[in-house]
């Protein structure tokens, strides 16, 4: 499916990342219950963007992938009118999405074309591993679409980092070929913005005259900078975007207005 926009106008979409979801949905992650903060997210989003293009889900939607988890996410998202489109992380499992949350309003597609813009959505999991790779197929098919469509400016979206954040631990785990990436899109100047997951912390920077856009998650954040890993004080919340007919764009992150009640500040990884 391709959402409707309206000719001239910006094109409104909201990212949100990394929920975490678990198989008990009164279970907690790092104190808090990932699906309760998920939820208060997403209604936040809704009261202040319902007439957003589209809805944009970058990766690690659950823990640990199972259709049941799958299929209660799609449950709470199909209470609402909008198109959602979503793409894999490290903790997902691509079969089970396509399987158990991939249909109705929910959409697990590679290209998303809105007037002069198209968003493409690419797989940077490996299987069983936290870091990210862009396969040959990944590549190719991100090369393919940029050449058929030299007219759109590009949004490219996939879970992982392609540069480094500064924090040690994580950067562990960026994308680990984020050069081959940089070297095909600097081929396409329509490409305007690569926005990503997994760092569950913002990022705002321009390489090459692209911008680099990270968000933050829906449940607990890293925080910046640490050598080890370490959860930040800030709370959770989501990127909106903007995209104009020209290739311009605005962006901002949004977060809520307290940390999640019982976060574990002392916890050592997961």
């Amino acid at each position: 499916m391709n959402p409707a926009s309206q000719a001239g106008q910006p094109i409104r979409i909201v990212q949100i990342s990394d929920f975490h979801l678990l198989d008990d949905p009164g279970q907690a992650m790092m104190g808090i219950n990932t699906e309760q903060s998920f939820l208060a997210v997403l209604e936040r989003i809704w009261q202040n963007h319902r007439q957003a293009a589209l809805f944009l889900m970058t990766g690690d939607l659950v823990q640990d992938a199972s259709a049941a988890t799958y299929a209660r996410l799609r449950r709470c998202l199909d209470a609402l009118p909008a198109p959602f489109y979503c793409l894999p992380g490290n903790h997902d499992e691509a079969s089970l999405i396509r399987q158990s949350l991939a249909y109705g309003n929910v959409a697990f597609q590679t290209q998303i074309l809105l007037d002069g813009w198209q968003i493409i959505c690419l797989d940077s999991t490996v299987h069983n591993k936290p870091g990210g790779f862009l396969a040959a197929d990944q590549l190719a098919l991100l090369e393919t679409k940029l050449a058929a469509e030299p007219a759109r400016h590009a949004l490219v979206c996939l879970h992982h980092s392609p540069h480094p954040t500064g924090a040690e631990w994580l950067d562990t785990m960026v994308l680990a070929n984020h050069e081959d990436l940089f070297a095909l899109i600097k081929r396409f100047p329509q490409v305007k913005a690569l926005v990503f997951g997994h760092i569950h912390q913002a990022m705002d920077i321009e390489r090459d005259g692209i911008r680099l856009l990270g968000c933050p998650s829906t449940c607990f954040q890293f925080r910046p900078d640490s050598a080890q890993f370490a959860l930040d004080e800030l709370p959770q919340g989501y990127r909106w975007l903007e995209l104009y007919p020209d290739g311009s764009l605005k962006t901002a992150v949004v977060r809520m207005e307290s940390v999640p009640a019982g976060l574990d500040l002392a916890a050592g990884g997961y």
